[in-house]
């Protein structure tokens, strides 16, 4: 997984894409391991400041949709972390799509094991956005299985893209949170893609699973770090020139300049 590791980090540096047409068969992930052994590698060649994690695809029905063996998670760099009313430039965020998520804060160090789940009193809870993007051409990506291209997705740093922290939702534990609407207003025009049933995660089985995922690894959460926890809602292909605002039903407002 060298090979795929390493030409990931050099296209986040020069801004290119990787052509995984130019890929022999055994440098392809195969498995959830061989996935992260090429995400560790990109990691280690970049060796940016991270703060915290994502983690994406945590609703088991999406799962079973989408052919997957379990959730996407990436890193957060510090680098990709923006304002609340800011501009993006269209071409720093290739093949993007928007999700609506929330991001749980964390006060102190934690180690990321099972007591972790009883601690999650004490964490913060924030609207946010994660921006998605992809370092691969597309048609290249697109003749692989949906669960390869799930591995080539968290071998890409989990699609990582652009971070948007949000307000902190005071009283969050008292808050109906996975009842809170969501409404995106795209170029003046208003859609509602929020996510209802069992696709609509409650943030705190996200921490769980991202606990599942990592608690053999000993790992730990920084203080002041950051799990973003899932979209809400179904992902918006960003376009260029969008005027995107997002609204939290009595959470406030994210607006987002693409250009």
């Amino acid at each position: 997984m060298n090979k795929l590791g390493s030409d990931l980090a050099d296209a986040w540096l020069n801004k290119r894409l990787v052509d995984l047409n130019k890929f022999n068969n055994n440098e392809i992930p195969k498995t959830r391991e061989e996935a992260y052994k090429a995400l560790n590698i990109f990691y280690k060649k970049l060796n940016k400041k991270t703060v915290g994690w994502k983690i994406g695809a945590v609703a088991k029905e999406v799962q079973k949709e989408e052919g997957f063996d379990g959730p996407v998670p990436g890193k957060i760099f510090e680098e990709t972390i923006l304002e609340p009313d800011c501009e993006i430039k269209f071409d720093d965020i290739p093949a993007s799509n928007l999700e609506c998520e929330y991001a749980f804060k964390f006060n102190k160090d934690y180690k990321i094991d099972d007591n972790l789940n009883d601690e999650i009193h004490n964490l913060s809870l924030f609207t946010a956005i994660d921006i998605t993007s992809s370092r691969y051409v597309q048609s290249s990506k697109e003749k692989f299985s949906k669960l390869t291209q799930m591995y080539l997705g968290i071998s890409d740093h989990g699609n990582g893209g652009k971070i948007i922290i949000g307000n902190e939702i005071k009283n969050w534990k008292n808050v109906e949170i996975n009842n809170v609407k969501i409404t995106l207003k795209i170029n003046d025009q208003l859609t509602e893609p929020f996510f209802t049933g069992s696709k609509r995660i409650d943030p705190k089985i996200s921490l769980k699973a991202f606990i599942d995922e990592f608690k053999e690894k000993n790992m730990i959460f920084n203080k002041g770090d950051y799990l973003l926890c899932g979209s809400l809602t179904q992902p918006y292909g960003i376009r260029m020139n969008d005027k995107i605002v997002v609204n939290y039903e009595n959470l406030g407002n994210i607006k987002i300049k693409v250009s």
